[in-house]
């Protein structure tokens, strides 16, 4: 019997065996014949003991019918082809781990933000020294700087710091648990949590857990006491195994309220550093790296005129010039110094009154003049609610009307940093807008300035 008559047989039986038997004929081989007998070859008893239990006879039969007699069948487990199938399977293993390891896709971190790194992120006079402390903590982890308290106004740059150190630390140590949180997801999942002890048990196993923990926005927390309480045990335990820990807020300690000073101290224990308003030269800097990532063509009289005028934070400067460069697409031609004027003077705060017809004093004594407190006290530090509101909108009116810098703010009242001013002005803007009274105030105080001048 020679393989082309072994052939047909194959051949036959696959079209006459249902499907449940046809597996079992696939894998049988020929290894030898005669005038009287066939020798079949298997790879295993097992495959074997199921090929007698299934197609034997039909083989048999079939192999009669094609040579008309009968033939005797042996059969042989082949032991190269044990080795072939052994080599097979460890090829398989072999290529399966190299799927597991070095071809599988790079790890990937759902809390973190994979655009926020230290490589993209401009550093100037006014975050270097935050820079710097976010990479030793980068580079150490909870063994050199810990905890950090990172805190500047709105748009400074303090989300894509506190997420530049866990994106350093995942890609250099993937092994390490690195979460990033707001402040108001974590008091979410708190409130989700609440009358599920599972769920509980979850949530605190995941952070007390966490190698790396990254808290933004921790200024939600005021009066939040529960989330509070849940913090102080997590910040303990993470603390006590030197587990890194991270904060950010829109203001400094000493301006935090609603929050209990035991858990103020721990955010003390640690490194405070501040983000300041970015200088010209760092808006400039900022303002060129933007427009490349954004692949846009911008003269620079334009830029030079966006960077001098928008100074409030990086957010903005980051808005005008996406809306520039989505118009100038649009269009199909470059940006003018007059389109890029008419385009973002909502980014730019027009004062009230021309800066040489008023200045600070004059802000505060109208102020005080309204409250019936003292121009003295608008400048002091103290806390009387009366005294408090007079000096936030004498600070609000001063960047509004006349347009200074924080830092310059600051410095008529009680050298105060510019984190503390940025608080003040905030806080009148949601008072704008929830009190018709607070907007009626502040229109006859910005009146009287101005038909005093």
């Amino acid at each position: 019997m020679d393989s082309e008559l072994w052939n047909e047989t194959y051949e036959n039986l696959m079209q006459s065996l249902p499907d449940t038997k046809k597996h079992w004929i696939r894998n049988v081989s020929l290894a030898g014949y005669d005038d009287d007998s066939i020798t079949l070859s298997f790879s295993s008893s097992f495959t074997l003991d199921n090929f007698k239990s299934n197609c034997l006879s039909e083989v048999e039969n079939t192999i009669s019918a094609l040579t008309g007699k009968e033939m005797k069948i042996n059969f042989v487990i082949e032991k190269k082809r044990r080795e072939e199938k052994k080599e097979e399977k460890e090829e398989t293993r072999i290529l399966e781990n190299i799927g597991k390891t070095g071809l599988k896709k790079k790890p990937v971190n759902d809390t973190l933000n994979p655009n926020y790194t230290f490589e993209n992120y401009v550093v100037g006079d006014n975050n270097n020294f935050a820079y710097n402390a976010a990479r030793v903590i980068s580079a150490n982890p909870g063994t050199s700087i810990n905890p950090c308290f990172i805190y500047g106004g709105v748009g400074l740059g303090k989300t894509h710091l506190i997420q530049a150190i866990g994106n350093y630390i995942f890609e250099n140590n993937p092994r390490m648990k690195v979460i990033y949180v707001t402040a108001e997801s974590f008091t979410n999942e708190l409130i989700y949590s609440i009358g599920n002890q599972t769920v509980q048990t979850k949530l605190k196993t995941k952070y007390r857990n966490a190698d790396v923990l990254l808290i933004d926005d921790i200024h939600f927390l005021q009066g939040k006491a529960s989330t509070q309480e849940e913090l102080f045990h997590t910040f303990n335990e993470l603390t006590e195994k030197n587990r890194q820990v991270v904060f950010t807020c829109d203001r400094p300690l000493t301006e935090l309220e609603g929050i209990p000073e035991r858990l103020i101290t721990r955010f003390r224990k640690g490194l405070t550093v501040d983000l300041q308003p970015p200088t010209y030269e760092t808006r400039m800097a900022i303002a060129r790296k933007k427009c490349e990532a954004m692949d846009f063509n911008i003269k620079y009289d334009v830029l030079d005129y966006i960077c001098q005028n928008i100074k409030t934070n990086i957010r903005d400067l980051e808005g005008a010039l996406v809306t520039l460069s989505s118009l100038s697409k649009l269009l199909g031609k470059e940006i003018t110094k007059e389109v890029a004027k008419e385009q973002i003077r909502n980014y730019i705060p027009q004062p009230l009154i021309k800066e040489n017809e008023a200045s600070i004093d004059d802000i505060i004594n109208e102020t005080a003049n309204y409250f019936n407190v003292n121009p003295s006290d608008i400048k002091g530090k103290g806390r009387n609610k009366n005294i408090s509101m007079a000096r936030h909108i004498s600070i609000y009116l001063s960047s509004n009307i006349l347009r200074y810098s924080l830092t310059e703010i600051g410095s008529y009242f009680g050298n105060i940093d510019h984190t503390t001013v940025s608080y003040a002005i905030n806080k009148v803007k949601s008072l704008i807008a929830a009190d018709e009274s607070i907007k009626e105030a502040i229109d006859i105080i910005s009146s009287n300035i101005s038909n005093k001048r």
